[in-house]
């Protein structure tokens, strides 16, 4: 019984510091994930956004950027609440294809002045989005579509429309319609600032300083 007793345990033994023995591989970097490391700030923008049917009023866009999921978080106080729209990898590509179509018509004098719908929408998605008065404690899944639309003294500018949706928790509570107005110089600075690249790059910074030895 003991010579059994010890040939188990040494089995034992063998399994566990095998098992040990082999380090998870490190996940790949893809779409959906760049590193394991907490969200960073990323820029702060000053773009023009409405609430509902209201007029077009200037507010402080935080863009954060959080490496595990890959997703761009863009934060702002619009109207009475405090909204974050989340973008996944794939919904920036979609929306800096729509981009391209804008500046190619700004930039060749080809912009139609019409009043911006679904049938001129250069694409539609969908995106997480959060909202609260004291903070974001409410939660859905919206709707966004892109347009020109003409402000600020007959100006083209590139619209985003989040539509409004209802709580994904069943309640009552909808999220606010809003509109976020994008300039031709406007988006070289964010594509300047928030493009993949540079994300990547600056989590690479992160770590590297956490590895300093």
């Amino acid at each position: 019984m003991k010579r059994i007793f010890f040939v188990l345990l040494i089995a034992a033994v063998f399994l566990l510091s095998s098992c040990a023995s082999k380090d998870k591989p490190p996940r790949e970097r893809d779409e959906t994930y760049i590193a394991d490391i907490n969200a960073f700030t990323v820029e702060t923008f000053n773009l023009y956004s409405a609430f509902g049917m209201g007029q077009p009023k200037v507010q402080d866009f935080t863009f954060i950027f959080e490496p595990r999921t890959n997703y761009l978080y863009a934060r702002g106080r619009i109207g009475i609440d405090q909204v974050e729209v989340a973008f996944s990898y794939k919904e920036r590509q979609k929306i800096l294809a729509a981009k391209d179509m804008y500046i190619l018509e700004y930039e060749t004098d080809n912009l139609t002045k019409q009043k911006p719908s679904k049938k001129n929408a250069y694409n539609t998605g969908s995106v997480p989005i959060r909202w609260g008065v004291a903070g974001l404690g409410h939660s859905t899944v919206t709707t966004y579509m892109t347009n020109v639309q003409y402000i600020l003294k007959d100006k083209p500018y590139f619209r985003i429309l989040f539509s409004s949706a209802k709580e994904d928790d069943g309640s009552e509570n909808s999220s606010p319609k809003i509109m976020v107005y994008i300039s031709p110089a406007q988006w070289e600075k964010i594509i300047e600032a928030c493009n993949q690249e540079r994300l990547v790059e600056l989590t690479d910074a992160i770590i590297e300083e956490a590895d300093e030895f």
